[in-house]
């Protein structure tokens, strides 16, 4: 407690209501023992008591001012309860507990009396050291374990104890003397790197604990020396491991290991501080490292005879490439070279001429794949399938080589592209499955179309490869459709006519005719685009088709009104109206459709009679007599368009004249109508009929005349009969158009131009054949049913001229690229190809496919720098030697030089040496002497024998 502050209120007056308290009769009974951390409790209350409130308090001296000391009772705070667990403050402490009831009367138990505290400490212990002698640099000591405990028998807590520290060092030669070191008053202390050099060799730590108002010290710790020993020792041993910078200090790789291992455990147990003192550890973890290599290696050596003979060329070849990786400090765990002899044993360059002679021959065989002919080469086999055995026989004999001779095989270009042209004839004859007999000629002849579309893509090589019998069958598939085009023409051509049908149709045969214009219809829309164009009046067929519908109204009406005239009782009036209306249609038909008209005669010939009543005009006579003008109205062919045009002006004007009662009797007055209204319709065509012969451009005068036929096609039979005279008169003076095209002979032209898939036509040709076609009018284009053979001749000539491009550009500069341009054209294409360039191209193609015997010289050259892995004498002499000639061949044959890493590897290799060697001084300083050293020691083991047999006069 605060004195001061203690003292300070105990000098102020305090107003104490003090509430009545129970005689000592009436005292609360407490149970428990009097220390520290046990429990006191309320255990008996007065007799009626009932209390509803305790409070602890300490019974205290305090000192008045005439220096006499009074009792005074402080609350404990919290201590409200009928139990308290004893508090460490009331060590040595009187206390007691009250008791207040419900109505305010208060009960005290007996003053109690706490034990002070006895306090004992055990000596501390330490631990954080990597042995139990030493404490090395670095290392942090702990206080590990140190306990405090109550003699009287009060049982702490660790939260009660409050624990400071202080460490010491041992001070001079005195015995047990030991001074404070500073700073040091933690439960731990890291061991300054330089305590050694500060005197700082033995320490000790003691540690004191408070609880509550009691304190107690501990005694000193056992003395902890400082000492750098064990690192040294092991540094040392580290150390040992070398002979120097490039070589190990072993005689036997085994007991090595086992000694790396021993040092490696020793160092993993010291404690991260005292690792940091191993400052070579370096060294150790290197010596591992170079262990586990050379062991793994050696285990690959041993494998060896368990690898295929397929896999066995790569295998060695990764273990050489690992050993040579090696610099001198680890050969040196290779002891007696025993490792280095067994590589070397199993090393086995390509030397063998048997393999350079198969070479050659294979180089020969893939040339003669292919024959020129013409500037065009083709393969030598005359189908895929025997070209495919001599290709598998080709590439099995390569496989048959080492890895090193396969890529010595030249030409496998053409090898490749023999497979790919194979695979493409393989796919076309394939698509020959969706063919057959069975299927519709329209589906044959669909199915031919995208055949062919795959046949015209087949470069000139592949073409020759396809049998013929599939030729055969695409052209046979092609033509399914002629003999179904051939007979659909002469059906058409027996069905329509000029001005009537030819087909003299009956009530007996109207049916079958119907059927057989729509059997035709049918037919034609079930053929290809290309077949259907070759289809000649199927316009014409579709009109017919249309004028049996309308005609056939027309019959059932004439028959309706025939039937009508044979029933009794028929009025006058209806039987006229009926065959009015029926003449009216008849006559608004065209020629064509009139000529359907089977049952026309028979109606024209049955006209109804008509009754006059009442009274009898004067001028009847005349009526008469107009009447039968009027009859003869009723075959205008019998007139000319001015005949009847002035003999119908006549008829009008008698007929305006009759009286009203006379008109009566001129019952076929319908007959002069309908004679007006065919001159009406004439007249107004004969406007379209002038229009088209005033016009002098003869194309614009072509469209005119084009749009008369459209009109006169749709007049009225009378009308066409009164207009033909002019009509005809309009085709036969039409300007004659010399520019027009003539599509028959664009159509024959077409269909010449192109004969076993070889143009017979240039380029320019073509040229002139689309521009003429493009001129063609889209009714004119529709007529050339040979434009399929046009557009594929179009789409050749981009080709063709897009390449002559590609020749022009980069024949001289890259012929490769032209030749491989050429071969990817069709055999058409290739036709428009001017001769003399594909001379050229076949002369230089045959040219870069001759064998080269300097490659295949110098890659024998090239193998025979290594012998078992080693570099051969006077091997920078044989290098430029080998380098002049390479760089004497050219672009392509350098290619063929597949081993030219060896080349440059040994150059390499020969620089590395040189470099070492420039480092070499005679006389050099202990630093020229050392960099000499160091670079010498990251020599392989092919490179360290090289720079023995370069520089015999050089020591190490």
């Amino acid at each position: 407690m605060n004195k001061k502050l203690f003292l300070t209120a105990a000098a102020i007056p305090v107003a104490l209501i003090v509430p009545t308290v129970a005689s000592a009769a009436e005292t609360v009974t407490v149970t428990g023992q009097n220390i520290v951390n046990e429990t006191l409790t309320v255990h008996q209350l007065p007799n009626n008591a009932i209390v509803n409130a305790y409070q602890w308090y300490y019974l205290e001296k305090v000192a008045s001012e005439d220096g006499s000391k009074t009792s005074t009772n402080k609350p404990i705070a919290g201590a409200t309860s009928a139990s308290l667990k004893v508090p460490v403050e009331a060590a040595g402490k009187t206390i007691f507990v009250e008791a207040t009831t419900t109505d305010g009367k208060k009960y005290q138990s007996e003053p109690r009396s706490i034990n002070q505290l006895d306090l004992a400490i055990t000596t501390p212990t330490l631990e954080g050291f990597s042995t139990s002698d030493f404490v090395a640099p670095g290392e942090t000591v702990k206080v590990a374990g140190v306990t405090v405990t109550d003699k009287a028998g009060a049982k702490l807590t660790s939260g009660q104890i409050t624990y400071s520290y202080q460490w010491f060092y041992q001070l001079g030669e005195g015995e047990n003397s030991f001074t404070i070191i500073e700073g040091a008053s933690g439960s731990t202390y890291t061991i300054p790197k330089d305590a050694i050099e500060k005197g700082i060799k033995d320490i000790i730590v003691k540690v004191k604990a408070q609880v509550g108002t009691s304190f107690v010290e501990s005694p000193r710790s056992e003395v902890i020396s400082i000492s750098k020993e064990p690192t040294d020792t092991l540094s040392n041993d580290i150390k040992n491991l070398l002979v120097n910078d490039n070589k190990y200090n072993v005689s036997d790789i085994k007991s090595f290991e086992e000694k790396i291992k021993a040092l490696e455990s020793k160092y993993q147990a010291l404690s991260e501080p005292a690792k940091v003192n191993v400052s070579n550890y370096a060294v150790l973890k290197r010596a591992l490292a170079d262990v586990d290599l050379i062991n793994k290696l050696n285990e690959k050596v041993d494998k060896v005879g368990g690898i295929s003979d397929k896999d066995l060329p790569a295998y060695i070849k990764e273990i050489e490439a690992a050993y040579d990786k090696f610099d001198l400090l680890q050969r040196s765990l290779d002891v007696n070279d025993a490792l280095y002899t067994s590589i070397k044993n199993l090393l086995n360059e390509p030397n063998d001429l048997e393999e350079i002679k198969e070479v050659r021959r294979l180089n020969l065989a893939i040339v003669n794949l292919l024959s020129y002919s013409n500037g065009i080469s083709q393969y030598v086999s005359s189908d895929k399938d025997s070209l495919q055995g001599v290709v598998n026989t080709i590439e099995a004999d390569i496989a048959k080589l080492s890895q090193n001779y396969r890529g010595a095989v030249q030409n496998q270009t053409i090898l490749n592209e023999a497979k790919a042209d194979i695979k493409k004839v393989e796919q076309f004859i394939k698509s020959f499955d969706k063919l057959s007999s069975n299927n519709t000629p329209n589906k044959q002849v669909t199915v031919a179309k995208s055949i062919r579309s795959t046949y015209e893509k087949l470069t000139y090589k592949q073409l020759k490869l396809v049998p013929d019998k599939y030729g055969q069958l695409l052209t046979a598939a092609e033509s399914a459709e002629e003999s179904q085009i051939a007979t659909l023409n002469n059906d058409i051509d027996s069905y329509i006519g000029d001005d009537i049908y030819p087909i003299n149709p009956s009530a007996s045969s109207w049916q079958s005719h119907v059927n057989n214009v729509a059997r035709m219809v049918k037919e034609y829309k079930s053929l290809t685009k290309a077949s259907a164009a070759q289809i000649e009046g199927y316009d014409s067929l579709v009109t017919l088709q249309k004028d049996l519908k309308t005609a056939e109204k027309v019959i059932k009406d004439m028959d309706a009104y025939q039937k009508l005239s044979g029933v009794t009782g028929v009025t006058e009036s209806k039987l006229n109206s009926s065959y009015t209306n029926t003449l009216k249609a008849y006559n608004k038909l065209t020629s064509l459709q009139q000529s359907l008209v089977y049952n026309a005669q028979e109606f024209l010939l049955n006209t109804p009679k008509v009754s006059v009543d009442g009274k009898v005009p004067a001028d009847k006579a005349a009526a008469e007599a107009l009447k039968a003008d009027i009859a003869k109205f009723a075959d205008v062919t019998k007139f000319t368009f001015n005949q009847l045009e002035k003999a119908v002006d006549t008829a009008a004007q008698s007929y305006k004249k009759l009286s009203s009662g006379a008109r009566k009797y001129v019952t076929n007055n319908y007959l002069l109508t309908a004679a007006q209204k065919d001159i009406t319709g004439v007249k107004s065509f004969y406007k379209k009929i002038q229009t088209a012969k005033e016009e002098t451009d003869a194309a614009k005068q072509a469209k005119k005349i084009e749009s008369v036929q459209k009109a006169y096609a749709k007049l009225p039979a009378n009308q066409q009969h009164l207009a033909k005279e002019q009509y005809e008169e309009l085709l036969k003076n039409q300007i004659i158009d010399e520019n027009a095209p003539n599509i028959k002979q664009l159509n024959d032209e077409l269909a010449t131009i192109v004969s076993n898939d070889q143009y017979l036509v240039s380029i320019d040709k073509i040229n002139t054949l689309s521009k003429q076609y493009s001129s063609l009018s889209s009714s004119d284009k529709k007529l050339i049913t040979n434009y399929d053979i046009l557009k594929a001749a179009i789409a050749d000539v981009k080709k063709a001229e897009s390449f002559m491009k590609t020749y022009e550009k980069s024949f001289n500069s890259n012929p490769s690229t032209v030749i491989k341009a050429f071969e990817k054209l069709t055999s058409k294409q290739v036709s428009l190809i001017p001769s003399d360039t594909q001379k050229w191209i076949s002369e230089k193609q045959q040219g870069q496919q001759q064998t080269n015997e300097q490659a295949l010289t110098l890659i024998e050259s090239i193998n025979s720098l290594l012998v078992n892995g080693e570099y051969i004498a006077g091997l920078e002499d044989k290098v430029k030697d080998i380098r002049t000639k390479y760089d004497a061949l050219s672009a392509q044959d350098k290619k063929i030089v597949k081993n030219y890493s060896k080349l440059t590897q040994a150059e390499s290799d020969l620089k590395k040496v040189a470099d070492v060697h420039a480092l070499y001084k005679v006389d050099g300083d202990e630093a020229a002497q050392k960099a000499w050293q160091s670079a010498y020691g990251k020599l392989s083991k092919k490179l360290e024998l090289l720079y023995k047999n370069m520089y015999p006069q050089d020591s190490k």
